[in-house]
Order: C-alpha cells, then sequence, then structure tokens
C-alpha cells in the first residue's frame, strides 16, 4: 500500500506543473511575404465570388448551348364533356331552307397524347449567342485576373508596412535603451552636481515620448496584423509575426513596355469582342432559320369511360417536316438595334485609345517615382548610418566629460530623424516598386514567380 502511494506522489510531482516551471509561451508563427500572397489568394472572398460568377456563366453558357440540341415535348389531356359543343348548321342541309339547326357532335370522352420533337438546322442568331456565352466566360477570366492583382497588391503593400512599421518600433526601443543609460549617467551626474536637475528632466521628457511612440507604433503594428490576418484567413486569436529582415531586391526599371499585356487593356480588349460580337448578333435577324421537326399524336374518343381508353377508339396522326422562317420587315427595328451597337463599338474604342494614353503616362510616372525612391532610400541609410557613428562618437565624449548634454541630446534627436527619415524612404520605396510592377502590367507575373521561387 505504500509503495503504491509513493508511485502516485512521483506522478504528481511530473505531471503537476509547479510554480515557475510552467510552459514556455508559444511562438509566433513567422509568415513570409511568398505564403502571405498565397493564403490571401486561397482564402479571398472577392476572387470566392468571383469563381461563383465564373461557375454560374459556365451554366449559362450550357443553357444556350442546349436551345440547339434536339427538344422533345409529350402532352396528354382527358376530357370528360358534360354538355358537348353544339354547332349550328344551315338548314338546307336537312330541307329547311332559311334556318339555323343546332347539331351536337363529338363524343362524351376524349383521351389524347403527343409526342414532339424539333431541332434546329441552321439559325445564325443561335450561333452568334453562343459565341457570346464564350465571351463572357474569358471576361470573368480577366476579370478574376484582375481582382487578384488588386489583392496583391493591397496585401503586398501591407505586409511591407507591417514590416518596416516593426523595424521603426526595434529603432526606437533601441534608442529607449541608450536613454536609460543615458539617464542613470545622468543621474550620477546630478547627485556629485555636474548637470542640474532640469537636464535629467529633459532626458525623461525624451524618454516619455519614445515610450508614447513605441505604444502607438505598437497598436500600429497589431492593427496591420489584424487586416493581414483578415486577408490570409487566419483567426484573430492566432499570434503571427513577419521576418524582421525586408526584402530588399528591386525590380529593373524599364521605361519600354507592352501595354497589350496589361489587365486594363486585356479587359477593354474582351469588351471589344463582346460588342462586336453583340453586333453580328442584331444582324443575324436578318437571317433565315430552318427547323426541322415531328410529332406522333394519338387521339381516342368515347362516349363510354375507359380508364386508358377503348383499344378500338385509338387514332394516330403523324408527321415531319421542315419550318423556315424568312424574316422581311419589322419595321426598321433591327437597323436601329444595329445601329446602336455600332455607336457603343465606337465607345469602347474611344476608351481603349484614352486608356492606353493614360496607363501610358501612369508606366512612366511610376517609373520615375521608383528611380526616385530608390535613390532617397539610399541616401537616407547611408544618412542614417552617419547619424549613428555621430551618437556613439557623442555618447562617448559625453561620458567622458568632452562635451555637454545639449549636445548629446541634440545628438540623439538627429539619431532619431535619421531613422525615421529612412523609415519613411523605405516606405515610399517599396510601395513605388508595387505601384510600378501594376502600371506596367506585371506585378501578378512577379507575384507568381516570387510563390514558385519560395
Amino acid at each position: 500500500m505504500k509503495k503504491r502511494i509513493h508511485t502516485l506522489v512521483v506522478l504528481l510531482v511530473f505531471l503537476v506543473p509547479l510554480p515557475g516551471f510552467s510552459q514556455a509561451p508559444q511562438q509566433p508563427r513567422v509568415i513570409g511575404l511568398d505564403e502571405c500572397l498565397n493564403l490571401a489568394v486561397q482564402n479571398s472572398v472577392r476572387l470566392q465570388i468571383s469563381a461563383l460568377e465564373q461557375q454560374r456563366l459556365r451554366f449559362q453558357y450550357r443553357e444556350t448551348l442546349g436551345q440547339g440540341l434536339p427538344n422533345i415535348n409529350f402532352n396528354g389531356s382527358f376530357d370528360d364533356y358534360l354538355a358537348l359543343p353544339t354547332q349550328l348548321i344551315p338548314g338546307e342541309f336537312f330541307g329547311q331552307p332559311g334556318e339555323l339547326i343546332p347539331v351536337q357532335f363529338g363524343t362524351t370522352f376524349n383521351l389524347a397524347g403527343s409526342l414532339d420533337a424539333s431541332q434546329i438546322i441552321y439559325n445564325q442568331t443561335y450561333l452568334v449567342a453562343l459565341k457570346i456565352s464564350k465571351r463572357l466566360l474569358e471576361r470573368n477570366t480577366l476579370e478574376s485576373e484582375r481582382i487578384e492583382t488588386d489583392l496583391v497588391a493591397e496585401v503586398a503593400k501591407g505586409f511591407y508596412l507591417a514590416q518596416i512599421t516593426k523595424k521603426q518600433i526595434q529603432n526606437l526601443q533601441f534608442n529607449l535603451n541608450n536613454l536609460d543609460s543615458l539617464l542613470s549617467i545622468a543621474k550620477s551626474q546630478h547627485e556629485f552636481g555636474l548637470i542640474t536637475g532640469v537636464d535629467v528632466d529633459r532626458i525623461n521628457v525624451n524618454r516619455l515620448n519614445l515610450k508614447s511612440s513605441i505604444d502607438n507604433l505598437q497598436t500600429l503594428y497589431q492593427q496591420q496584423l489584424s487586416m493581414q490576418k483578415y486577408f490570409m484567413g487566419i483567426p484573430e486569436e492566432s499570434e503571427i509575426a513577419f521576418p524582421d529582415t525586408l526584402d530588399m531586391r528591386m525590380v529593373t526599371v524599364d521605361t519600354a513596355g507592352n501595354l497589350n499585356e496589361h489587365i486594363d487593356i486585356r479587359m477593354i480588349e474582351k469588351q471589344k469582342e463582346i460588342v462586336e460580337t453583340n453586333l453580328k448578333l442584331d444582324r443575324s435577324f436578318y437571317y433565315p432559320s430552318l427547323t426541322f421537326i415531328g410529332s406522333v399524336n394519338y387521339l381516342n374518343q368515347s362516349n363510354t369511360y375507359y380508364l386508358f381508353g377503348n383499344p378500338t377508339d385509338w387514332f394516330n396522326t403523324s408527321l415531319i417536316g421542315l419550318r423556315l422562317q424568312v424574316p422581311i420587315f419589322n419595321g426598321l427595328q433591327k437597323r436601329a438595334k444595329v445601329s446602336q451597337t455600332k455607336v457603343q463599338l465606337q465607345q469602347v474604342k474611344v476608351t481603349e485609345g484614352d486608356t492606353r494614353r493614360i496607363l501610358s503616362i501612369q508606366a512612366k510616372d511610376a517609373a520615375r517615382k521608383l528611380t526616385n525612391s530608390i535613390t532617397t532610400e539610399f541616401r537616407q541609410r547611408e544618412n542614417e548610418k552617419l547619424a549613428e557613428r555621430v551618437y556613439a562618437i557623442s555618447s562617448d565624449r559625453y561620458q567622458k566629460g568632452m562635451i555637454p548634454l545639449t549636445d548629446m541630446l541634440n545628438a540623439e534627436t538627429a539619431l532619431s530623424d535619421a531613422q525615421l527619415g529612412h523609415i519613411n524612404a523605405l516606405v515610399q520605396m517599396k510601395i513605388a516598386e508595387i505601384d510600378y510592377l501594376k502600371a506596367k502590367g506585371t506585378l501578378l507575373a512577379v507575384a507568381n514567380e516570387l510563390k514558385s521561387r519560395n
């Protein structure tokens, strides 16, 4: 019995966590840009809606296709005449000229069934409508690509902004640690009467400002992470983080490009194809149509009720034939409709020319902005390095009593300004890079290459 109790105690010691030996907190999941984009595309509500629209259009195409397939219908009827229909026949048939004689025709019970079939042999309207359905499917595919391009741009910008915010927090935390060390030195100097209490307060003011800035940036960073979680379809309570290292690889700036591959131009081209096909559809109503038909009819008439009719009273009628329809005149409605579509086609062509000019201007402007932002980031990076060296030298001299506190605080302020300037330059550079790729129409291709490479 004592041995069993001893074993139980040992198990409790290993199973029950003791104070100070709790499990380490779970580390946040680090997500790179490639995974971020993959998850955002997979879980995008806008893309899901577009995919459902694509599915709807496929069913619509099948519906249009079905109009050209054989149509077969069965019709059946059963009539029980409570009173037979009466017709008036001239009295000359019965030797009573000048009078109308009422006569009832027909049988009490009538049972009929027919099987009708038809098949389009030639119908220009049907053929053009089928092409329009295909064009709509193709346009929705391009619309999905446009949505994905906008999504990639939005998610990539949010990813870089979150990374840069995190970098700024690290910079400010580094500066805060330096101020803590400076404050410790200043307090010692104040105790020995080397500086006044106002000097110590000035350092404290800077420390409090840095803490407030860090708190604000932490809040901003969490907001940015929450938005990225939404895009990626990750639960809000999940802990994630982005890599500390910012990707500094830059794309090659090229002012020349092929606007025909831009999604906006391809969308307009597809819209032009749809309008041109609609023009063919309007003109198709001038064409004749030819349809094959077939019909089998059975009729049973009797004055005595039978469940399936009297077998001897069934009569058959069958036929096959062709139906030709030739449009001749409809009040010039078709002509007016064709004219409307021609005007619409001209509108699309004007829009295409204007869009090409705008995209060309935007691409060149984006290239200039990217080139300038790369140069600015390089200068600000060098300026930050210079400010770090100045701060290090000033800190060493201040500890040795060679410079006053004012110079030391000025060096600290200059370092903070240089870091902020570099952060702003980084933001502008990464945003300019995304805008440039989007203006060139290659953002989605670069994003797909990134995802496949990683």
